[in-house]
């Protein structure tokens, strides 16, 4: 029964879909068979009828779908080619329409009352009717080309519309983005004041910490100006940073630190955009493992014929397995996206016991500002 109506949805869609096909050869048909058969005062049977029709038809949609595409598919080779294969489908199709007639219908065809022969009369019938088929197939042929370019100008507009949707979509991102790190802020002078103050009152009794609060300081406010500053910025300077940043872990945890930071040649000079290297830097220290010195963190940067590469590998630290695990690698992922789009690669995951992050950007290709 479910296969039963399955079946017959099927059939309704396919039907469906060449409704206005149907309609338009069924008015045809009834409108030449009256036509003619009210001219000539002479109606064929139903089965004769419906046969040549059938083969009418087939030729239609041959020429239609299969034979004017290959005709017209290369400039001017359809000069030859329309001949050569219009020439060798109507004998085709003679060859057939004279089986059936000789064989089938030699007495009651529309072409005369005679018995069937192959004879100009017939062959002239026959390609007459070729003719007309081929003619309504060539119109049908050209109005599927119109279609065609209608579609493909359609959807070139929507591509088009969808790529400025996408990119303002990005630009409200980056605004909000922005908007809430400054909402987030503190005012940063009062933060640094406090710093300074707390560095000059431990200066004398506590060189150690000093240092690092002044190192602190330093880091916060490389973040804080390097977001008002131009989109890109030396990569020395967050380089600096970084170095800022183990140095602050190496106190913590009495320099004994398993993390190896490596500086491939020329990077130092190349500009980047900010916060990209420290936030992965920050994410080693903050969710792995930077204290197993027979498997250290490493991360290093290089660059090569414009192809900036930044490679982090370090054990995940189990006791710290948070949702926001890798919420600071969404945030570089979404950031980098937004100022090189289809330049730059990024992939990360766990292999072999470790968390590994792989970032590529061509910086021979900037598409946007951040």
């Amino acid at each position: 029964m479910n296969q039963s109506i399955t079946v017959m949805m099927h059939l309704r869609k396919y039907l469906n879909s060449y409704k206005i096909h149907i309609i338009s050869w069924v008015l045809f048909i009834c409108a030449e068979v009256f036509i003619v058969g009210w001219a000539t005062g002479r109606f064929g049977t139903p089965l004769s009828y419906a046969t040549h029709y059938f083969i009418n038809i087939l030729l239609f949609y041959f020429c239609s779908l299969k034979i004017y595409p290959i005709v017209f598919a290369n400039g001017i080779s359809w000069l030859w080619k329309l001949p050569l294969l219009a020439s060798a489908t109507f004998v085709i199709f003679l060859a057939v329409n004279y089986y059936i007639d000789s064989n089938y219908f030699e007495h009651i065809t529309i072409y005369n009352l005679e018995k069937v022969r192959l004879k100009p009369s017939y062959i002239l019938g026959v390609l007459w009717r070729a003719l007309q088929f081929m003619a309504f197939a060539g119109f049908h042929f050209l109005f599927l080309l119109h279609l065609e370019e209608t579609r493909q100008i359609e959807q070139a507009k929507n591509e088009k519309w969808e790529s400025m949707v996408a990119e303002k979509e990005m630009q409200v991102q980056l605004v909000q983005a922005r908007n809430s790190y400054l909402k987030a802020q503190i005012n940063p002078h009062l933060l640094f004041n406090t710093l300074n103050f707390i560095y000059t009152d431990t200066l004398l009794s506590s060189p150690k910490a000093a240092e690092a609060i002044m190192t602190l300081s330093d880091l916060m406010r490389y973040s804080v100006n390097c977001e008002f500053r131009s989109d890109q910025l030396p990569l020395k300077e967050e380089i600096e940073q970084v170095h800022n940043l183990i140095r602050l872990h190496q106190t913590r945890y009495e320099e004994k630190l398993a993390f190896i930071f490596e500086v491939g040649p020329n990077v130092k000079g190349t500009n980047f955009i900010p916060l990209v290297l420290i936030t992965i830097a920050e994410n080693i220290f903050k969710h792995g493992d930077f204290r197993d010195h027979k498997h250290p963190a490493t991360l290093s940067i290089n660059i090569h014929k414009g192809l900036l590469s930044i490679r982090s590998r370090n054990l995940p630290n189990k006791t710290k397995l948070v949702p926001s695990l890798n919420k600071g690698i969404k945030n570089i992922e979404q950031r980098l996206l937004i100022a090189y789009q289809d330049q730059v690669e990024i992939n990360y995951g766990i292999k072999s016991e470790f968390f590994v992050l792989n970032v590529t950007v061509n910086l021979n290709h900037r598409t946007s500002n951040i």
